[in-house]
Parts: structure tokens; C-alpha cells; sequence
């Protein structure tokens, strides 16, 4: 489909250019008439000639680097510069999601597997939700469920943050979101809301997510070479939700792509005609300092 939209865009701007009188090769005398103003034009990414301004200057190459993830989890990916935060909301929308689907899942089978006979599924109610979170406890699990298991899920919830560009404070808080959110969501359908839980997964987790999980993954990806599936293995364990929201991202059609080109716009667009170019009093064409920056564009 971007394929044939690209090849329906060029139509156009043929069509257009055959209709101004103006064919594909003036490009070319109007780079040479003035060279220094095409060499330093700043391209609109949302003009309708950006997508062709290698048609309108083959002397301007503009540097984009592609970095579109392949299908799936980006094993050797490095984490962006700048927070995405419409990843930080896919990923809390998904984590939600799991939650609830793996209730329904459990609600619908058998006593054997859920351990709730049809007689507790049928006389619950969600009064005992409302008293599990306004009565938070603290719970008697066992230590290695308290004090290992949680932070090790504290440590990929952090994790899952860095991956999104945030930094350490804030994957902190990310960390401890997820937590009160599992604290607060679909555990406390089933028992009250563990005191001890909403402080030790994200502050053990800070530390196992900094000073373990993350040198661990780095190390990883530094390797020469293919991964094999150990490598893989280990770095599902690192980022697990990575892992499994990269899938759900293909089962939903959504594709990200990460782009490093000019964006913004200092001027107005193309005087109709030249994508970002203005002219002065005297006629001479001029344009702005481009403007390079990453672009993050998911497709549904």
C-alpha cells in the first residue's frame, strides 16, 4: 500500500508538472542557477513534493536512515535518545490488557486448572475487589515469591522504560506504575493488595533492572556475530514484555518506524510550488538551515 501510494504521488506530480509547463529536467537548471539556495533547502516532510525532492535536485541527497524494526523484537535495537511516549502508553495499554485476558482465560476453565468451582464464580462479586484495595496488607508469601520474583519483575518493568528512552527517575516511576497497577488491577480480584509489594518491586527492581539486567542485555548485544537462541533466551528474560508487545504489535497491524530527517517547517510551504523556498523582493531564492531530528511513525 506505501509502495503504490508513493508510485500514485509521482503521477501527480508529473501530471502537475506537465500542466505548469514546467518539465521534470527545469529541476536541474533551476539547481544550477542558483545552487548555494537548492543545496541548503530545508524539505517540509508534510509538503507534497518531499517525498520527490531527489526529482527536484539530484545534487541534494538527504541523509535518512531508515532504522524501521523487522518483524518482531528488535534483539540488537538500542534504545532511543528521547522518550517515546506513545510506546510508554502502547506498553501500559498491552500490560493491562494481559492481565484481564489471562482472568478471562482463567474464569473460563476448568476447576482443575483455575482452582475456582462454579459455584465461587458465580456468587463473586466485585465487593471483594473494593475491599482488597482500600484494605492494602502485609502479605505472607513466601520470601523467594516477596523478595525474588518481584524485583526480578520490578527489574524488566524498568527495563521495558529504558528501552522507551526514559531515563533512570523516570523508568523508576514507570516501574512502580506497573506494579500498583498489577497491585491494584487483576491480582486484587483474588486478594488484598500487598503493602510490601507496592515498595520492594520497584525500588529492588531499580536496582536489579540498573546494576544486573541491563549490563547483562548490553553485554549481550555487543556480541559478535548472530545471536544464537540463548542469547535470544536471556534477553526475552531481560525484556519480556518487550518481547511479547513487539508480537502484539504485529497481531494488531502496528509498524514503527524510526526516521532521521529534517522535520519542522521556519517557512512557509513552498510558495505553492518549492517545498519550503521562499523568494525575496529581488526573485532570488533562499531558504532556512535545515532542521535534522528522528521521527517515530507507527502505521496501523
Amino acid at each position: 500500500m506505501p509502495r503504490l501510494i508513493r508510485t500514485a504521488r509521482s503521477l501527480v506530480l508529473g501530471l502537475a508538472c506537465g500542466l505548469c509547463g514546467l518539465p521534470p529536467a527545469a529541476a536541474d537548471s533551476a539547481a544550477d542557477a542558483d545552487p548555494v539556495a537548492w543545496s541548503d533547502a530545508t524539505w517540509n516532510p508534510s509538503s507534497p513534493l518531499a517525498t520527490h525532492a531527489r526529482f527536484l535536485n539530484h545534487d541534494t541527497v538527504l541523509h535518512e536512515t531508515d532504522s524501521a524494526q523487522e518483524a518482531g523484537y528488535a534483539w540488537r535495537g538500542a534504545a532511543p535518545t528521547r522518550p517515546d511516549w506513545r510506546g510508554v502508553g502502547r506498553d501500559v495499554t498491552y500490560f493491562l490488557g494481559y492481565q484481564f485476558a489471562a482472568i478471562a482465560v482463567i474464569y473460563l476453565a476448568p476447576e482443575s486448572i483455575s482452582g475456582w468451582d462454579r459455584e465461587q464464580k458465580e456468587n463473586y462479586s466485585f465487593d471483594k475487589w473494593r475491599n482488597n484495595v482500600s484494605e492494602p496488607v502485609w502479605d505472607e508469601d513466601r520470601w523467594w515469591i516477596n523478595y525474588i520474583l518481584h524485583p526480578y519483575w520490578g527489574g524488566t518493568y524498568y527495563i521495558r522504560a529504558r528501552e522507551r528512552g526514559l531515563d533512570r527517575a523516570q523508568a523508576f516511576w514507570y516501574s512502580a506504575l506497573l506494579s500498583t497497577l498489577w497491585e491494584y488491577g487483576a491480582e486484587a480480584l483474588a486478594e488484598p493488595v500487598s503493602a510490601q509489594d507496592l515498595v520492594v518491586t520497584p525500588v529492588a527492581g531499580f536496582l536489579v533492572g540498573e546494576y544486573l539486567l541491563s549490563p547483562l542485555q548490553k553485554r549481550i548485544r555487543a556480541k559478535p556475530g548472530t545471536l544464537d537462541w540463548s542469547d535470544k533466551a536471556l534477553l526475552f528474560m531481560i525484556d519480556p514484555l518487550g518481547v511479547i508487545n513487539a508480537e502484539t504489535d504485529q497481531l494488531l497491524g502496528v509498524k514503527t518506524t524510526l526516521q532521521w530527517q529534517p522535520i519542522g517547517l521556519h517557512n512557509p510551504a513552498l510558495t505553492t510550488a518549492m517545498g519550503g523556498m521562499t523568494a525575496t523582493q529581488t526573485g532570488r531564492l533562499y531558504s532556512t538551515a535545515p532542521a535534522w531530528g528522528l521521527q517515530l511513525r507507527a502505521d496501523w
